[in-house]
């Protein structure tokens, strides 16, 4: 017989691979790219525009994705996401050689169908979580394996294929992982429920747009920031580490292994995500189901000021360690948002508000790239793009002080069972 627990849990996981292939999927391109500049003997520049659109469907996409979610249903729409993002990147990796226009349309279908994940998968598992910190911390982990592996994957399968293969072969990942969730929805293993109340919350409506309303402001900055540590380190790495990268070549070279560049720079992009998503794993099982989400929020809004001043003065080790702290306090600040809005926001409406959300946080990214592009074109470097940021972190950080403060997550009742079929 199927218990409540294991339909949470397995809620959990299919949300947990499903956070893990999109963060990949829309951030490998970052790596990629430097592969195709070579071979398409293209501007990385110019190549990196082509992703515009695709981070403008990741944001806007996302509020029909969560109507949608509210309509037919969170599993339901987990299987389109992974479908659509597989023949999507499939669609990629087929596209004739120096066609940026038809790249840019496959990368456009990464984009659209990943905007289905946050505004789906983050309110799934916390509606059918009994420790919400717990489960956000182990969500979090996995979506940072994602990001983790955006750095290995195509660094491995361009080094052992080609750029083509770095498309295609997660494509066909994300083509068996729908067929598996359809077949779990299909015969009962997967289910959802409402979200259930937490005591000393007043989920009323001057609460909900009081908490929106500072969250725009604050998701748009840091939808900004996240972006630029995503494409920028890479292109950062690859100057600071310049001489690393060199000796560590010639060094496989005279054992009979060549490598690229790019591989190099994808290890050091990886620790960044690797690192933090042990980080968030702890944060949510130490501090969010622990402390005020009020004190959390600001603190590490505070302290990425911090992060993108290593980024933007440090030599390769300080910049390497700037990304990760920035990355860990991004990792603290999600999920609290995430709760937040599941809290204040009515459960028959989660999909759209979660849309709203990350059309939000989303729909500002695109000015990171752009700004990445004209930034580098125009200086060489990435210097004054960071020295920016830290500055919007400072800003940033006065206006979380205006969110309502809670009781910690202690003093909150388990939310009622998850309901499951029986076998």
């Amino acid at each position: 017989m199927k218990t409540a627990a294991d339909s949470a849990d397995r809620v959990l996981l299919f949300s947990s691979i499903g956070h893990a292939l999109m963060h990949m999927m829309t951030a490998f391109y970052a790596v990629i790219v430097l592969t195709l500049a070579a071979v398409w003997q293209l501007p990385v520049e110019k190549l990196l525009e082509l992703y515009v659109p695709a981070t403008v469907l990741l944001g806007v996409m996302s509020l029909p994705a969560g109507w949608a979610s509210d309509r037919f249903g969170a599993p339901v729409m987990m299987v389109v996401m992974f479908a659509g993002m597989g023949l999507s990147s499939i669609g990629c990796g087929l596209v004739p050689a120096g066609d940026t226009l038809a790249l840019s349309i496959a990368l456009c279908g990464i984009g659209a169908f990943a905007a289905i994940y946050h505004s789906v998968g983050i309110g799934w598992v916390i509606r059918t979580a009994k420790e919400q910190g717990h489960a956000m911390g182990v969500n979090g982990l996995w979506g940072s394996a994602g990001l983790a592996l955006y750095g290995i994957v195509p660094g491995v399968l361009i080094t052992l294929a080609s750029w083509r293969a770095a498309f295609i072969v997660p494509g066909l990942i994300c083509l068996a992982m729908a067929v598996i969730t359809a077949w779990n929805l299909r015969t009962g293993r997967i289910g959802d429920r409402p979200m259930p109340a937490t005591p000393g919350v007043t989920a009323g409506r001057a609460e909900f747009w009081r908490v929106f309303s500072v969250l725009s402001v604050t998701m748009a900055l840091e939808g900004v920031i996240w972006q630029a540590v995503l494409f920028g380190s890479a292109l950062v790495f690859e100057t600071r580490f310049g001489s690393e990268i060199a000796a560590l070549r010639d060094g496989f070279a005279s054992w009979g292994v060549l490598t690229q560049t790019v591989l190099w720079v994808g290890l050091a992009t990886s620790m960044i995500y690797v690192v933090s998503g042990f980080a968030q794993y702890a944060m949510g099982r130490r501090i969010i189901d622990r402390y005020p989400l009020k004190a959390t929020y600001v603190v590490a809004s505070a302290l990425q000021v911090v992060a993108m001043l290593a980024l933007a003065m440090g030599n390769g080790y300080v910049a390497l360690a700037g990304a990760i702290f920035s990355a860990v306090l991004s990792a603290a600040a999600g999920p609290v948002e995430n709760i937040m809005i599941a809290r204040y926001t009515p459960s028959k409406y989660h999909g759209l508000g979660f849309g709203a959300k990350f059309v939000v946080a989303f729909g500002a990214s695109p000015l990171a790239i752009l700004l990445i592009a004209w930034i580098r074109g125009a200086t060489g470097s990435l210097e004054l793009l960071f020295l920016g940021l830290a500055g919007a972190s400072l800003f940033i950080t006065a206006v979380a002080l205006l969110l309502p403060n809670e009781r910690t997550r202690s003093t909150a009742l388990a939310p009622p069972p998850l309901a499951a079929p029986a076998e």
